[in-house]
């Protein structure tokens, strides 16, 4: 009986150990990658990014991942790739925030529509759209332009 508590309790207690040991370990490499992540977000962007930015990174992301499934053939579908709202959120300069930055929403936003509406000749409404962005960029906000510039799909 002794023998059987015994082998309970230093069961409980490996166990235990071997939970506080990994736990500290993975708290450990979260902190390393928090910390790395914080010194890389650091240098990207210093000022904290206001919503739309953050929204402007995510159509980014998607048109790339858009750009490359049309390369390899396949249709896109907007339930993968739905529109973002971007032009609701606080912008990094309030002064964007004009008819003309509207307006040019608009225009993104029916391009963006028109690629979905069109899947026969997906890569041209792709291209359309980027060029709705270039249009606005040219405008507002250059900084990514030279990214953005480099998106459209050439044959």
């Amino acid at each position: 009986m002794k023998k059987v508590i015994y082998i309970i309790v230093l069961a409980l207690f490996t166990g235990i150990l071997i939970n506080a040991c990994t736990n500290n370990n993975n708290q450990q490499a979260g902190a390393k990658i928090a910390d790395s992540a914080t010194v890389i977000e650091t240098v990207k962007d210093p000022n904290k990014p206001k919503p739309m930015a953050l929204m402007m990174r995510q159509m980014a992301a998607n048109a790339d991942s858009m750009k490359a499934k049309l390369l390899r053939g396949e249709s896109i579908d907007s339930l993968s790739f739905p529109f973002i709202r971007f032009y609701l959120v606080e912008p990094t300069d309030k002064n964007v925030l004009e008819p003309q930055f509207f307006e040019n929403a608009k225009v993104y936003q029916a391009a963006h529509k028109a690629i979905f509406d069109h899947p026969e000749n997906q890569k041209k409404y792709y291209n359309l759209m980027i060029g709705a962005c270039i249009s606005c960029h040219e405008n507002y906000c250059s900084g990514p332009l030279r990214r953005i510039k480099k998106m459209p799909i050439i044959d």
